[in-house]
């Protein structure tokens, strides 16, 4: 087996457990020893047979971040972290997570915050990454 199918297969096992975006791949196999000839010749071999769909991966993890009770801000935080910024510019993350969304999300966050103070009720939602906008409607809707 050359190197070539032995980061192919890498990412094939990976993906098999989980799906990740492109980026998050493409900085494993890099780590795993790749060159970054290499990582393009997997990351275009992967795209061919469609098993990489940074769409499918970023709709399924914002439904992860909407049951963790998190907000558009806490989504774009955690996408950076993972190294893809580049799908904060590629994508509108507000045709993805609906600002109407983030509002009943941050409805549902406030039951389980024990504040009477709309201002601190709407600071706890800041701080669980929703954006101010949203924390004020759902405070404004209490």
């Amino acid at each position: 087996m050359d190197s070539a199918d032995k980061f192919f297969d890498f990412a094939c096992r990976l993906l098999a457990k989980r799906d990740y975006f492109t980026e998050e791949l493409r900085q494993k196999i890099t780590a795993k020893g790749a060159t970054a000839e290499e990582t393009a010749n997997v990351i275009e071999k992967l795209n061919r047979f469609n098993y990489l769909d940074d769409s499918k991966v970023l709709r399924k993890y914002i439904t992860e971040i909407i049951a963790k009770g998190k907000g558009i801000n806490y989504l774009k935080q955690k996408l950076y972290e993972k190294g893809c910024r580049s799908l904060l510019s590629s994508y509108n993350l507000s045709e993805f997570y609906t600002f109407e969304e983030e509002c009943s999300t941050a409805q549902k966050a406030l039951l389980k915050i024990h504040e009477n103070e709309k201002e601190k009720l709407a600071a706890k939602l800041v701080s669980r990454g929703f954006s101010v906008s949203a924390a004020l409607e759902a405070v404004k809707k209490i």
